[in-house]
C-alpha cells in the first residue's frame, strides 16, 4: 500500500512539475514580447489583489530587455513549485548580461499561479 502511495504522489509532483513548466514559459514569452498585461494574468489571485497592474507593468517596464529564459529546475510539492531559470538580457549598451532567477509557484483552485515577489 505505501508503494501505491508513494507512486501516486511522484505521479502527482510529476504532473505539477510539467503544468508549471509550461506555465512559466507561456508567462516569459509574454514577457519577453512586452505582452506585460498577458504576464500579469499569471500572477496568484492574492498577489494581483495586492500588486496592481499600473504597479506590476511599471516594475517590469524593462521587460523589452530580455532575450531568452531556459527553465533549469523545477522542484514541486503538492501545492507549490520552486522554478530556477537562466535568462539572458541587454541593458543598454552592454548585451548579453545572465543572471538566474527564481520563482514560487502556487496551487489555488485547480491552476499554478506566480506570486509575486
Amino acid at each position: 500500500m505505501l508503494g501505491a502511495c508513494a507512486a501516486i504522489e511522484q505521479a502527482t509532483v510529476d504532473e505539477a512539475k510539467k503544468e508549471v513548466s509550461e506555465r512559466a514559459q507561456q508567462r516569459w514569452d509574454h514577457v519577453t514580447k512586452g505582452e506585460t498585461d498577458k504576464a500579469y494574468e499569471f500572477l496568484s489571485p492574492a498577489s494581483r489583489s495586492t500588486l496592481s497592474f499600473e504597479v506590476f507593468r511599471k516594475r517590469n517596464a524593462a521587460g523589452r530587455w530580455w532575450r531568452t529564459m531556459k527553465i533549469e529546475k523545477v522542484d514541486c510539492r503538492a501545492d507549490a513549485c520552486q522554478v530556477r531559470m537562466a535568462v539572458e538580457y541587454d541593458l543598454y549598451e552592454i548585451k548579453g548580461l545572465k543572471k538566474n532567477i527564481e520563482e514560487t509557484w502556487i496551487k489555488d483552485a485547480g491552476t499554478w499561479w506566480l506570486v509575486a515577489g
